[in-house]
């Protein structure tokens, strides 16, 4: 596929830089992705996640990176197997940007970062029209990203016209094409009503200011999540609506259960967050509803080697000694 797209300006790579140092071994790397071997190849996609967009994190030399994957994907010189994670790569740099809006010390390279991923829309975009069916939703999840940038929102329209399309093929998981289609968005309180409780659901993480919505996930945090929806998305929204931990507490308790021990951030750690506003203390006694959440935790053996600081420090956060022994006596 070829599209229309302005050539970029020769980029002088010595003086830019990635999360390893100077960016001098990133046009290898670029190159190989049109011209390379398998290994190169592999090699070239581990470079620009690991480096040159390391965690999510921008360096100097990554606007300039962006144009050049554009012009690749554009021109269609873009080995036909490095497609789908150059368009991943596209798209978490626009969610980067989203995600740093108001993070001063990236204050000097979003708005490049910015401009150099809103270049890559309408390439974006013709590939999704022209996309193999088993690729569309792939493609329309990062096209989604790159359209929720500010300077896109005249955009999002076309987009959502173009993702309503997809969905209606029956390609896909309907939850996650909704998904798109909130992102951009679509009013979904029709389907609060849906048959599939994943849409269900879908819609009223979209929705969350609607009392239906507040049922829905209040009602779901308890068990397991249908597929295509994710656990930590459940406990977020339950936490955002919820009047207080007590509300939620027995959900709570289900999911500090079965959790594992990588919940720690947004799993039954946001939880015990959640049901400790102030830490723990001899002077503050337990509620019922923190006693319960306790015996939980201390029912759950993926959360007390004593190595795993991650599991620690939500304890100590709590005021809670990272102890099952100990925790276990404060529960009663």
């Amino acid at each position: 596929m070829r599209t229309s797209h302005r050539k970029t300006l020769p980029v002088d790579w010595d003086r830019l830089g990635h999360a390893y140092g100077r960016a001098s071994d990133t046009p290898a790397h670029l190159n190989a992705l049109e011209s390379g071997d398998a290994d190169a190849r592999a090699a070239a996609l581990d470079h620009l996640d690991i480096a040159v967009l390391h965690q999510g994190f921008p360096e100097t030399a990554t606007a300039p990176a962006v144009r050049a994957v554009t012009e690749l994907l554009a021109e269609g010189r873009a080995h036909p197997d490095t497609v789908e994670p150059l368009l991943e790569f596209l798209g978490d740099a626009a969610l980067s940007v989203t995600r740093l809006a108001d993070d001063r010390y990236f204050a000097e390279l979003l708005p490049d970062l910015a401009e150099s991923v809103a270049q890559a829309y309408p390439v974006v975009f013709s590939l999704l029209t022209t996309s193999p069916s088993d690729r569309a939703l792939f493609r329309a999840e990062n096209l989604v990203a790159i359209a929720q940038l500010p300077s896109l929102a005249d955009r999002r329209e076309d987009v959502a016209v173009l993702v309503l399309e997809w969905s209606e093929r029956g390609t896909g998981s309907q939850a996650e094409w909704l998904d798109c289609l909130g992102r951009l968005g679509g009013d979904l309180r029709d389907r609060l009503t849906d048959p599939d409780p994943a849409v269900r659901l879908r819609a009223a993480l979209t929705h969350e200011d609607d009392p239906r919505s507040r049922t829905l996930i209040l009602a779901a945090l308890a068990d397991s999540p249908p597929p295509d929806l994710h656990q930590f998305e459940l406990v977020a929204a339950a936490i955002r609506v919820a009047a207080d931990f007590t509300e939620i507490a027995t959900a709570a308790c289900e999911v500090a259960r079965r959790d594992s021990w990588a919940g720690f951030d947004d799993g039954w750690g946001a939880l015990v967050r959640f049901a400790f506003p102030k830490p723990y203390g001899k002077r503050r006694p337990l509620t019922d509803a923190q006693r319960a959440l306790l015996r939980a935790l201390v029912a759950n053996d993926s959360l007390w080697n004593p190595k795993n600081g991650s599991c620690g420090l939500v304890f100590t956060q709590a005021g809670l000694p990272h102890s099952r022994n100990a925790c276990r006596r404060l529960a009663g």
